[in-house]
């Protein structure tokens, strides 16, 4: 994150990044889609290679590579781009880490404090409890 935030503003970043992530899905899925139409249609079973092992690689493997290439890049740039990395050690604050930065006011990777709500500093012990 680029400064401290509240919890407020923190919460609708992860909501916005939850959202993001649902579009990127279906835009990683699309290939699995299109190509089961077409290879259930005329259009693509002339382009597929005689060998079974190659057409499994046309048909499963290459949009399977595209889905996790898709998500992956999504999962390394989005946090950033919403404001949900730590300023100081740039951990991304999701899952559990965004669950602990709302309850502590912490990252996990550094302890720094993101979040700027007065109630958020000095509540918690170093346990978390």
């Amino acid at each position: 994150m680029s400064a401290l935030c509240t919890r407020d503003e923190l919460r609708r970043r992860f909501k916005a990044y939850e959202r993001q992530r649902a579009i990127v899905s279906a835009i990683g899925f699309t290939p699995f889609l299109v190509i089961y139409v077409l290879v259930h249609t005329r259009y693509l079973r002339s382009w597929l290679p005689p060998s079974h092992e190659a057409e499994l690689v046309v048909l499963i493997a290459l949009p399977a590579a595209w889905f996790a290439m898709v998500m992956l890049v999504h999962s390394w740039l989005a946090p950033g781009l919403l404001g949900l990395r730590c300023a100081q050690c740039g951990h991304r604050l999701l899952g559990r880490s965004y669950a602990d930065a709302l309850e502590t006011g912490q990252c996990n990777g550094c302890r720094a404090p993101v979040i700027s709500d007065p109630t958020s500093a000095g509540t918690q012990g170093p346990s978390g409890t």
